[in-house]
């Protein structure tokens, strides 16, 4: 199920600063909040999962390399780097971990972060002067790109979510699907920024004097989905809106395998049910999963590996770093773990 898929991609892998980006981009526009924002309340589907489901989901995980662990520590000579997985989204069980966190940030050189606030302001200023990159400038809108059933609940969605619907209409479809995959217990409201454990950690930072610097350009997230046609975003929002009552469910099996520290977990259980959606082509399914994650993942933590090794150097000299990115960066045979492993870092799991 793809919305499942784009709530994982929301919260652990799609790039931190697109998703700043959700609360300033309203400027206030923000739907009327007649009511309290609800408490999320959803069931972490992974708990009473059908045992086929469940015996895929165990053949996936099999052989996969460093599947579990939030916090790592690698060595190689006198250097030293602290990785740690993050939640893009705030959540109270945060707080007493970052009370474990806090001095390698205060001890560290450097904090190496997907998005710094220099980067998000970057992009912030980028979208006032193109905004084409979050927003249909010509052509249909959404409104006319879609049945009107499908705009009738996705503006309903998004009304929810504090997204007034003649906005959403001339949004770039793949940012809506973005916030579709987001439940609204979960959306910033109006005057609230996108927090998270990334957040938290520079701002530890910037209080023990620890420069912070990104891991990539603010840009990235428009050279990820400048790869797909408007025709393919359109059907990220297709294959979302019916699974909409299960948004809080998502919300919950994600944090839940977070905290528990089983991020590969969530995502080969993002792959089998995108693979095993009603009505899905399983080949051209696993071709969309594949173009994703290499996208969100492979290819970036490859081009992290060159600005974490610039800072890191050759272990020759007693540098520290710490490293915080979404925790889907940090397992498989391209995450970030196994790329420091390869580099001839001494990798041991370190408590979260």
């Amino acid at each position: 199920m793809l919305r499942r898929l784009l709530c994982t991609l929301a919260l652990v892998a799609l790039p931190a600063a697109v998703l700043a980006q959700t609360e300033s981009q309203t400027g206030g526009q923000t739907a009327p909040q007649t009511t309290a924002r609800p408490t999320c309340a959803g069931t972490d589907l992974l708990v009473d999962l059908p045992a086929p489901e469940a015996e895929a989901l165990a053949a996936a995980m099999e052989g996969q390399s460093y599947p579990e662990g939030n916090h790592w520590l690698a060595r190689k000579g006198v250097a030293e780097i602290t990785v740690i997985g993050t939640l893009h989204m705030f959540d109270p069980r945060m707080t007493a971990i970052m009370d474990n966190l806090a001095p390698a940030v205060e001890a560290a050189d450097v904090l190496l972060v997907e998005a710094t606030e220099a980067e998000m302001a970057k992009m912030q200023a980028e979208i006032g002067r193109r905004p084409d990159l979050l927003f249909l400038t010509e052509g249909p809108s959404l409104l006319e790109r879609l049945t009107p059933a499908e705009w009738a609940q996705l503006s309903g969605e998004l009304t929810e979510r504090g997204i007034p619907g003649m906005m959403a209409a001339k949004m770039q479809p793949w940012y809506v699907a973005m916030m579709l995959g987001m439940p609204a217990c979960a959306m910033p409201q109006a005057g609230e920024a996108m927090q998270g454990l990334d957040k938290m950690l520079m701002d530890s930072a910037a209080e023990a004097g620890t420069p912070t610097r990104a891991l990539e350009a603010y840009d990235t997230v428009f050279d990820i989905f400048s790869r797909f046609t408007i025709d393919q975003q359109l059907d990220m929002i297709r294959a979302s809106l019916p699974l909409a009552d299960a948004a809080e469910d998502v919300f919950a099996t994600l944090t839940a395998a977070y905290f528990a520290e089983e991020h590969r977990r969530i995502w080969e259980f993002s792959r089998l049910m995108t693979l095993s959606a009603p009505g899905a082509d399983p080949v051209q399914a696993e071709a969309d999963f594949d173009l994703l994650e290499r996208a969100l993942l492979t290819e970036r933590n490859r081009a992290w590996m060159e600005v974490i090794e610039a800072e890191a150097g050759d272990g020759t000299a007693p540098r520290k770093l710490v490293v915080a990115a979404g925790a889907a960066h940090l397992s498989g045979p391209d995450g970030v773990l196994t790329l420091l492993a390869a580099d001839g870092w001494e990798l041991e799991r370190q408590p979260f």
